[in-house]
């Protein structure tokens, strides 16, 4: 082999390097980037999700699973955390999982790990029964968001609660919790963390602080639009919880 083509060679395959090196650092800073900012997990700890109990909606308990099945592909694509553990909400041991990075699928109907972390934060929404359905209420103004359904124009409307904040049992961990007032936008809420949406909210706040967010997500004669941003909230954290 002679020296010039040996040189080619080289070169070739710096050039190759180089390229392969680039698109894999832009790839990050498009799509796992915003999405590590918007988890901000603890790597040192272990994730578990936490599920609600089926009881006697079998429907949502069911959203509540497919939800928890799209969190982990986020997690598994997106920062290559594989080993994610999916409890029930009557199976989920402070003792076992207290200092874990906790994510809270389904609200207080149904789960109530929901309760016992929500209790521990000083959330600007809560679940309130209005009627025979759950709404968000705002704590302060009473602004609520919820469901709506029109058969006649085949669209149905749903809301949920997304919160990003640090575990009250182990400030280092990360606790996010989602659930919707039915089981469209208890499926919906995941999407906050596709590669897209987590731009956006990187971009519009800052997630180094707790955040509560309300997304409003509709259907329309099976068609589902991306979620919408309908109300948002920074808030306080108590110290150690």
């Amino acid at each position: 082999m002679s020296f010039d083509v040996a040189i080619n060679l080289v070169a070739s395959f710096i050039a190759f390097l180089v390229g392969w090196m680039t698109r894999n650092l832009l790839a990050y800073y498009r799509s796992s980037r915003p999405v590590a900012r918007l988890w901000r997990v603890n790597r040192q700890a272990p994730v578990t999700a936490v599920v609600g109990d089926s009881r006697d909606d079998k429907v949502l308990w069911e959203a509540d699973a497919f939800a928890a099945m799209n969190v982990r592909l986020s997690l598994a694509r997106e920062l290559k955390i594989h080993s994610i553990e999916t409890v029930r909400s009557s199976t989920f041991s402070m003792a076992a999982h207290a200092e874990d990075n906790v994510v809270v699928i389904g609200g207080p109907a149904m789960n109530q790990t929901w309760k016992t972390y929500a209790n521990r934060l000083d959330l600007p929404y809560e679940f309130r029964i209005v009627g025979e359905h759950y709404r968000i209420v705002a704590r302060e103004g009473g602004e609520s968001f919820g469901g709506a359904r029109d058969p006649e124009a085949g669209t149905k409307a749903d809301s949920a609660l997304v919160i990003f904040a640090w575990n009250p049992f182990e400030p280092s961990s990360r606790l996010i919790m989602m659930a919707g007032c039915g089981y469209l936008a208890t499926l919906a809420a995941p999407a906050v963390f596709s590669p897209e949406y987590a731009r956006k909210l990187a971009r519009r706040f800052d997630m180094s602080k707790p955040l509560a967010l309300i997304i409003s997500v509709e259907d329309v004669n099976g068609y589902v639009a991306k979620p919408k941003i309908v109300a948002w909230e920074h808030f306080a954290q108590p110290a150690g919880g």
